[in-house]
């Protein structure tokens, strides 16, 4: 996308899905115009999240807010992604490595680096952890949310205007509104 190869494959992360499934889980958010970047995702990509994942969803989903309605959509799309135990495979450690990142992260960065995925989508572009998962990602590139937002435009799945739709209906619920790097997407989609 953008001048690089098509993700084919990813590894998402849970924050990230919950993130591609806001636009759908918010009342606010014309459901009949809007785009929906998590089916986008599922449709266009071969997408594995170890078992963690599935865990964390299911916490998530048990609280009564948006994050709990955008965790069931995923939970309910799950014959559109492959569940995988990076910890089974002959290629991966038999136990999870210490990265210095949450477990999830850590299962989703070893079936990352196993599976040999075009990215790993993740809602981290800031603070500590991007850096320590671009140290342990051994081929993948990051793919952040709302690059890949914009990447749809960008490669005309969607139009700018498609693609700001869910990144303003994301903002607020996922603490984006005053991130630079957000801004930054925001902008080349105004352009």
């Amino acid at each position: 996308m953008s001048g690089r190869p098509q993700l084919r494959t990813v590894v998402a992360d849970t924050s990230a899905l919950v993130s591609l499934a806001i636009p759908l889980a918010d009342a606010a958010v014309d459901t009949d115009i809007a785009p929906d970047p998590l089916g986008f995702l599922l449709t266009s990509c071969d997408v594995s999240i170890p078992p963690e994942v599935v865990a964390e969803l299911r916490d998530i989903a048990q609280y009564q807010d948006i994050h709990a309605i955008a965790a069931s959509n995923v939970l309910a799309a799950r014959n559109h992604y492959t569940v995988e135990d990076p910890y089974t495979r002959d290629d991966t450690p038999d136990t999870r490595p210490t990265f210095g990142l949450d477990d999830g992260e850590t299962d989703e960065i070893v079936l990352a680096n196993a599976l040999d995925v075009d990215g790993f989508l993740t809602d981290e572009f800031g603070g500590t952890n991007f850096p320590l998962i671009h140290a342990v990602l051994h081929g993948p590139r990051i793919v952040p949310t709302p690059r890949l937002i914009s990447d749809y435009a960008r490669t005309g799945h969607m139009t700018c205007a498609e693609a700001r739709t869910p990144i303003t209906a994301i903002s607020p619920h996922r603490s984006w509104d005053n991130s630079p790097y957000v801004s930054q997407f925001n902008q080349r989609l105004e352009e």
